[in-house]
C-alpha cells in the first residue's frame, strides 16, 4: 500500500498535514522542517512517507529513512543527499555518541542547502534526551506536532474505506463487534483486515461476524506464540 495524503484519515490533525505539505512543496522559503510525535501506529511512518511522495511530486527529491533499520549502516544515512528528508523513529538513535553526530550533519546539511528535514519520535523533542547539546537545541526550536489518534468514528471510516478498496464489505453490526474486541492500534487492524481479505471467500466478499471472530482468535494466538 502507498502512503500518500489521500489515502491518511486526517481527522484532528488538519493542522500537521498542512504544515508538511507545505514544507514537502518548499511553499514557504524559511520552513526548515518539524518533529513529528505521537504512539506507535499512530501514523506517523505514514504522514512521513505521505510527505515524501508529495515532494517528489512537486518535482523535488525526497528520502524517507527508517532510522531503526539503519543503525548499523550509519555511514549510508550520512551521505544522503536530497530537497527533504523524512527521519523516522529518530529515539532509536538517541543517545549513541556515534549516531547523534550524523543526525547533527543532516540537520546541518539541510540548514545550508535550503532543504527541509522531517524527524518522528514517540516523545517530542522537549521529552526527549539527547547526548549532543547542539542536536537537542535545534531538535527542540523545530516545530512540533503531536498525532492524534482517530477516535472510534475515525478508525470505522478507516477500516470502511480500506475494506472498499480490497472489495470488502463491512456492516456497522460487524465494524461494531470488531472495535469491541481488537487492539486500536491501527498497524493491528490493517494486519486483521488483511488476513479477513486473504481468508474471505471469493464470492461472498461481505465480511460475516464469524469471519471476524475467527481473525481476531488466530491473531491473539500467533500474538501469543510470538511473545
Amino acid at each position: 500500500v502507498l502512503h500518500g495524503f489521500d489515502n491518511f484519515h486526517t481527522g484532528a490533525n488538519a493542522e500537521l498535514v498542512d504544515r508538511l505539505q507545505t514544507l514537502a512543496s518548499a511553499a514557504v522559503a524559511d520552513a526548515l522542517g518539524a518533529w513529528i510525535s505521537g504512539a506507535p501506529g499512530g501514523g506517523k511512518s505514514h504522514l512521513l512517507q505521505a510527505t515524501c511522495r508529495w515532494a517528489d511530486a512537486a518535482g523535488r527529491h525526497a528520502i524517507y529513512v527508517p532510522l531503526r533499520d539503519l543503525a548499523a549502516s550509519a555511514r549510508s544515512v550520512e551521505s544522503l543527499e536530497a530537497d527533504l528528508l523524512a527521519l523516522d523513529d529518530v529515539e532509536s538513535w538517541l543517545g549513541d555518541a556515534a549516531l547523534e553526530p550524523v543526525l547533527l550533519g543532516l540537520y546541518q546539511q539541510q540548514l545550508q542547502a535550503g532543504g527541509q528535514i522531517v524527524f518522528s519520535a514517540v516523545k517530542t523533542a522537549q521529552q526527549s534526551s539527547f547526548s549532543l547539546a547542539d542536536l537537542g537545541s535545534r531538535c527542540r526550536a523545530l516545530p512540533g506536532y503531536r498525532v492524534v489518534m482517530p477516535d472510534d468514528e475515525g478508525l470505522r471510516a478507516i477500516l470502511t474505506a480500506a475494506a472498499h478498496s480490497r472489495g470488502l464489505t463491512l456492516t456497522s453490526a460487524v465494524l461494531d463487534y470488531w472495535l469491541h474486541r481488537a487492539v486500536r492500534a491501527l498497524p493491528e487492524l490493517m494486519a486483521q483486515l488483511q488476513r479477513l481479505d486473504e481468508q474471505a471467500l471469493v464470492e461472498q466478499r461481505a465480511i460475516p461476524i464469524p469471519l471476524i471472530k475467527e481473525v481476531l482468535e488466530l491473531c491473539a494466538r500467533q500474538a501469543g506464540i510470538a511473545r
